[in-house]
């Protein structure tokens, strides 16, 4: 896609058609304040841009609408947005047309048609872009960022506040972040690393993540709904059974599924003869002396309990005791062994005594007695513990058993509170009915653990399906291939900031993706864009990556317009009002500044003509040089008068 005519309608039907060469470089000179900068923002608000950039001055609002005509392989695409409205500061809508011979239409017959979305979707269509998306980062809420015209014009466009900066290398990056993470996620697209296959396949990934998360958080939820459901169905059934909804021994406390079946029954009751009150007074002193005896018995295995841990610690203190005992004796391995057992001999020299020792004998016979007593307390030891684990899962049961009955009892104090005087039998029980009702609802399916099996089985099916997709989504081979695109982009960067002359030219010269500038590289450091100095640098080095970039696309047909526009490359060269209104070389402070002009359009000129009929540059500037390769590909020379506007505009009134 190439850039053939920006049109300007008047309010009063006249138009201002400006044609471009396709295929070459074409050249807008002039003084300030003609109008030079503005046909980047005409390009980039008709190609879809709803910002409003474009002067507000009292020229530009004579303009209705403004268009553009585009040329691709096989037809040619008018796009028309009419101009914003007073302190307006976006537009959305506009109009498209397509077709092999299209001319440029006249203002009646402009009508709105379409929106910039549309106008995006089906000129990116055409072009070849397709559906490449973006997962978004872990945390985010935003949905899959999808590549589109808008992400491409990007590449194709630098205005005079961005050719210049060292801060910034694409158009808009410094406007706001979601611009700078949409540059860092789409050109590894556009240079061909990530395939359009591969980019389904990361959507596929990013869905089947979410299935995933969504079993697990549906196996949790009813994990935890399951958790305590056997004291709560205790308590119903309790309650169940003081408002004579189940048979007093139809249903044994320890059995879920007669539990269920019990309550099942006790939800569709039908109410018979009238409660007897008695009955419950009864049912509250079985479930009083339930609880007592609960209670009595934890209390008897909290004491088991501590009785077994304060024998622990005593027999931990006798074993450190008898410890140091058999520490002391451990001496005695030093005694000959024949001196162990005559009384005669002395343990230490061995020398006859005139008076019989029985100490070293004694001595060993404690050391025996200390060994058999530590032996003992061991062999105790295991059985200690297999007792304390008993008595921890009786206490377990027990107080399970207790929430049990304390919630009946809980709910029939509830009742006589609320029902006394109030409701009678058949009201108590509907009341309860339905709240057995309500509960079973909750946990029927999970009552018997079938669902919590076939969730698990879901999670499992979710999990091995985002495993196969991973092992598709080779990561490794997407960084080999951007790696080899960034190395041949790299390898013209360094052609061209050498030709250029630029300062670290002589180094690598490299695109950073990650952080969207340019690096130099040398043995001993790496050297970003806004370490090296001077505008004229910085005009350079965005040039040469830009033309890099660019002579990647035409040679592996990416999906990117084919054009490249720029504004005011050569600002930082004429310095002063008279130098840029006349535009000559002369102009310029010195030799070395007139060669590096000469340098960037020779430059440009080279590589446009290299790639002819693919590529196409359109640059707006002051400069005016006396070459004749650059007079040819001069297409406005706005002096003396020429604007972009005519200025009779102004004095024509708009057309009813």
């Amino acid at each position: 896609m190439q850039l053939r005519s920006i049109i300007l309608y008047s309010k009063s039907g006249d138009k201002r058609v400006l044609n471009f060469r396709l295929g070459e470089l074409n050249i807008v000179t002039g003084t300030s304040q003609t109008g030079k900068s503005a046909l980047l923002d005409i390009v980039d608000f008709c190609l879809g841009r709803d910002e409003i950039t474009l002067p507000a001055t009292a020229i530009f609002r004579t303009v209705a609408w403004y268009a553009v005509m585009l040329q691709l392989d096989d037809t040619r695409v008018f796009v028309a947005r009419p101009a914003p409205g007073p302190n307006a500061r976006s537009v959305t809508n506009g109009m498209i047309e397509m077709g092999a011979d299209l001319a440029v239409p006249e203002l009646a017959d402009l009508k709105v048609a379409t929106d910039s979305d549309t106008i995006r979707q089906q000129i990116g269509r055409r072009i070849g872009i397709g559906d490449p998306r973006s997962e978004t980062p872990a945390g985010g809420f935003a949905a899959p960022l999808s590549a589109n015209l808008g992400h491409a014009m990007l590449l194709c466009l630098q205005n005079q506040d961005e050719v210049a900066l060292k801060r910034a290398l694409f158009h808009r990056q410094n406007d706001e972040a979601h611009i700078r993470t949409a540059l860092k996620t789409t050109i590894p697209y556009f240079l061909g690393a990530v395939p359009e296959d591969q980019a389904a396949r990361q959507q596929q990934l990013l869905q089947a993540r979410r299935a995933l998360r969504k079993k697990q958080n549906d196996l949790r939820a009813a994990q935890e709904l399951n958790r305590d459901v056997e004291a709560r169905l205790r308590s119903l059934l309790g309650e169940a059974r003081v408002h004579g909804l189940v048979d007093e021994a139809a249903v044994m406390d320890d059995d879920r599924g007669a539990i269920l079946a019990a309550l099942r029954e006790a939800a569709s009751f039908q109410p018979g003869s009238r409660f007897d009150d008695q009955q419950q007074r009864r049912r509250e002193l079985e479930l009083g002396q339930q609880a007592s005896d609960l209670r009595r018995q934890l209390r008897t295995v909290a004491e088991e309990r501590k009785l077994l841990t304060d024998l622990e610690a005593e027999e931990n203190g006798y074993r450190g005791v008898v410890g140091r005992g058999m520490s002391r004796l451990s001496a005695l391995h030093l005694v000959p062994a024949g001196a162990a057992g005559d009384e005669t001999l002395c343990p230490a020299c061995g020398s006859t005594l005139e008076d019989p020792d029985p100490t070293v004998t004694d001595m060993h016979t404690t050391l025996q007695e200390l060994r058999g007593q530590l032996d003992a307390v061991r062999a105790a030891q295991p059985r200690r513990e297999q007792a304390l684990r008993e008595l921890e899962q009786a206490a377990v049961g027990l107080r399970q058993r207790l929430r049990g009955v304390e919630g009946a009892l809980s709910v029939l104090a509830e009742e006589r509170e609320r029902h006394a005087g109030l409701l009678g039998q058949a009201e108590a029980q509907a009341y309860t009915r339905g709240r057995i009702d309500a509960y079973l609802g909750q946990i029927n399916s999970a009552s018997d653990g079938r669902e919590i099996q076939q969730l698990q089985s879901d999670v499992s099916i979710a999990q091995r399906i985002v495993e196969e997709l991973e092992a598709q989504l080779d990561s490794e081979d997407i960084e080999g291939r951007l790696a080899h695109s960034l190395g041949y982009v790299s390898s013209q960067m360094t052609s061209h900031a050498r030709y250029l002359r630029l300062e670290q030219g002589d180094r690598l010269v490299r695109l950073d993706l990650k952080k969207l500038t340019v690096v130099t590289d040398a043995i001993d450091e790496v050297t970003e864009l806004i370490r090296i100095g001077s505008g004229k640098n910085h005009v350079g080095y965005h040039l040469a990556a830009h033309l890099a970039l660019h002579q990647y696309f035409v040679s592996n047909q990416r999906p990117v317009p084919r054009f490249l526009m720029l504004d005011q490359p050569t600002q930082p060269y004429y310095p002063s009002d008279m130098a840029k209104r006349r535009g000559k070389l002369e102009d310029l402070s010195g030799d070395d500044d007139r060669e590096a002009v000469k340098r960037l359009f020779r430059l440009m000129y080279d590589i446009t003509a290299s790639l002819s009929p693919d590529f196409q540059m359109i640059v707006s500037d002051h400069a005016d040089l006396p070459d004749d390769w650059f007079q040819e590909c001069v297409r406005y020379n706005w002096r003396d008068g020429e604007t972009l506007i005519p200025p009779g505009w102004l004095d024509t009134p708009p057309h009813p």
